[in-house]
């Protein structure tokens, strides 16, 4: 319910952000490329077990975004879902431990809002993310690390402009970087921190009215 009030007000400010502003909604196909390191600490021996993992995913977003006279756009952006991948290893040791350890997430409920500032024939792209980390790992003491939410920082640098046809048609091309908050959680007395970064390269059509 709180995510649905808070998506439900962002859609109002971006109706009111100008009485002279159009309105564009679209969808967006991206490519992610995902950075993911961390560090575990056992709960017996406070053994530290550093990893990274990285993964490139393909995904479709949907987004809707007032524009004014000069160019300047506020808008929200939604994904259901971006598989992060999984890794594994395995583990030998005497404090029955012993066993196949995968890690594995996804985020659920990408939600941003985010503006364009224009610069030139470029623009700027600034934007707040929240996220649901869904933790999705398969642990040989058959515990598990809790779901978190995460906010995350978005900066990018993008072109846009309108279509040579259809009408009200146009196009945005942009590269953006979003670096996360830290995620923290404990399972059966293991601690695990992580933190992730996302270079993404997106291209988007939308329909303005």
């Amino acid at each position: 319910m709180r995510k649905l009030i808070t998506i439900i007000s962002s859609l109002l400010l971006i109706t009111t952000v100008s009485a002279k502003a159009e309105i564009g909604i679209g969808i967006t196909g991206a490519l992610h490329m995902i950075d993911g390191s961390g560090t575990e600490t056992t709960r017996q021996s406070n053994q530290v077990n550093n990893g990274s993992h990285d993964e490139d995913a393909e995904v479709i977003e949907i987004f809707i975004e007032a524009i004014n006279d000069n160019g300047l756009a506020l808008g929200l952006s939604y994904i259901p879902t971006r598989d992060m991948g999984s890794k594994s290893r395995s583990d030998t040791n005497s404090e029955g431990d012993t066993g196949t350890y995968t890690a594995k997430a996804e985020l659920d409920n990408v939600v941003k809002l985010y503006t364009d500032i224009p610069v030139g024939p470029l623009y700027v792209h600034f934007g707040v993310q929240h996220v649901t980390l869904a933790t999705l790992e398969t642990l040989n003491s058959g515990a598990s690390y809790p779901d978190q939410s995460l906010y995350g920082a978005t900066i990018g640098l993008g072109k846009k402009g309108d279509l040579p046809f259809g009408t009200n048609l146009y196009y945005k091309g942009e590269v953006t970087y979003t670096d996360f908050e830290t995620y923290k959680g404990i399972g059966a007395g293991n601690t695990v921190e992580a933190d992730l970064e996302d270079t993404a390269v997106r291209l988007s059509i939308g329909y303005k009215f």
